[in-house]
């Protein structure tokens, strides 16, 4: 399985099958675990709420919608209570049972210096209780890739990872990974090899945007929020990509808030580009990656100011585009007997 456990949306993938969902986990009481179950009809509980070896969980919508959510960054992520429970609320997702479990796991290129302790919080075994019914699986072999590393894989190599399908990014390209609280830089010479003089993440990311535009759309709109302690956070993501938030029935044009909310990010990535990336001319061209280019794709055009920019994916999908390359980059290992 490749994972990509962004602090926005989580995203897997495992061979042809591809699941997305939201980055948001709370802890539940043993009792208000089973008022669920008991409320739940004969197909059972919605999958988002689990017991994971012992211990009571919702995540994704479902978490979303209780409210307060634990949200960790940095070291503090990478636990088997929390990175681990997304690790094997994925599995659940994806499988019945496994014994022999690969994972390949992303991370941005500031926290390899957690790599380890991805991986010690993925292995091992795993019982989840979820939708009914439950499961269990063995993780016996993790590895890690960067995330701007994935977006460039995908764009690079075919499917089964051993062919190039592009022959066009001959030169030196940046990639610039837009994620949920970084934004990640990385350099790429000739033939797609990693270029460690520039990886740098940045700490700013999509969910900044998101929380600054519900400040905004709140201080614009104070009689249709009141009451509302958090706008929904399905609904804030489509606003700050539409410039529409649709509710109460309606739909109201907020692309002032969403520009003022963007512009933080914007400008820290101006910033970067110009200081840490010299500007356009040193690149043959620039890859876009992660589901906050695809937002922020009209708006980077300026900052960039660079005939050769290119998306890691189509832009409805290219949140997906780090696990796809994730893939790939797992079948080159494989190919090359790295794993």
């Amino acid at each position: 399985m490749v994972l990509d456990a962004g602090n926005s949306i989580i995203k897997a993938k495992m061979n042809d099958r591809e699941i997305t969902f939201p980055h948001a986990l709370r802890r539940l009481t043993e009792t208000e675990y089973q008022q669920v179950i008991d409320r739940a009809g004969p197909s059972g509980p919605p999958i988002d709420y689990m017991r994971v070896n012992g211990e009571y969980y919702v995540i994704g919508e479902s978490a979303e919608r209780h409210g307060t959510v634990t949200r960790r960054t940095g070291a503090a992520r990478y636990t088997r209570d929390y990175y681990g429970v997304f690790v094997a609320a994925t599995l659940a997702r994806l499988m019945d049972y496994g014994v022999n479990v690969s994972v390949f796991g992303s991370h941005p290129p500031g926290d390899v210096i957690y790599r380890d302790n991805l991986m010690e919080s993925a292995a091992g075994d795993w019982y989840v209780e979820a939708g009914g019914k439950e499961r269990r699986f063995r993780v016996n072999y993790v590895n890690t890739f960067e995330e701007p590393v994935g977006g460039l894989m995908n764009l690079l190599l075919t499917e089964d990872g051993q062919h190039f399908r592009r022959s066009d990014l001959d030169g030196r390209s940046l990639v610039i990974d837009i994620g949920g609280h970084t934004t990640d830089w990385l350099a790429v010479g000739r033939g797609g090899a990693v270029d460690y003089s520039l990886s740098e993440s940045t700490p700013m990311g999509i969910l900044e945007v998101f929380r600054d535009f519900e400040r905004s759309f709140r201080a614009k709109h104070r009689e249709l929020v009141r009451g509302l302690t958090k706008l929904p956070p399905e609904r804030v993501r489509h606003a700050v990509a539409s410039g529409i938030f649709r509710g109460g029935g309606q739909e109201i044009d907020c692309t002032e808030e969403v520009n003022e909310a963007a512009s933080t990010l914007l400008n820290r990535i101006a910033d970067t580009y110009q200081n840490l990336a010299g500007g356009p001319l040193p690149w043959d061209s620039i890859i876009l990656t992660g589901g906050g280019s695809a937002i922020l794709y009209d708006r980077l055009l300026p900052i960039l100011g660079h005939k050769s920019i290119i998306l890691a994916d189509e832009p409805e999908s290219i949140h997906l585009a780090n696990v796809r390359g994730g893939q790939k980059l797992w079948r080159l290992y494989e190919m090359m007997g790295i794993l």
